[in-house]
């Protein structure tokens, strides 16, 4: 049950351009090619920050399982390594439409351990810069 295309009218927004189905598929394609941009030593945490041109996703890896992790990210910078979780992540099924953006929930074994945003075009948005 998707309520994509409906949300917006409920929310007096002109209708999306792009289906529910069409964004998540756009959304997966975007999870699959993350990849590790810096690494950062937060305390006991390891921050992974993943994106490709720019910063999409900011985690918190603890004993080798992600967590969310709300950034900016700070800390020690580490020397960048592929990290096994990544074949690991999936969607969750459901899109938030907002205005302007969409929403796409990154699972990790079932667990939301992240947001990527896209654009009304569908395109990636960058992580906002920390306060």
């Amino acid at each position: 049950m998707l309520l994509l295309p409906f949300l917006g009218l409920a929310l007096g927004e002109e209708p999306r351009p792009f289906s529910g189905e069409a964004v998540l598929l756009r959304c997966a394609e975007v999870v699959r090619t993350l990849e590790v941009l810096a690494l950062y030593r937060e305390g006991r945490a390891t921050l992974v920050l993943l994106g490709r041109e720019s910063p999409l996703l900011l985690l918190a890896l603890e004993e080798g399982r992600p967590y969310p992790h709300l950034g900016p990210p700070r800390g020690r910078p580490l020397p960048r390594r592929p990290l096994p979780f990544l074949r690991e992540l999936s969607l969750a099924r459901r899109v938030v439409a907002l205005p302007g953006e969409y929403h796409c929930f990154v699972l990790h074994r079932g667990r939301v351990v992240g947001v990527v945003r896209l654009g009304e075009d569908l395109r990636p948005l960058p992580l906002s810069p920390g306060p």
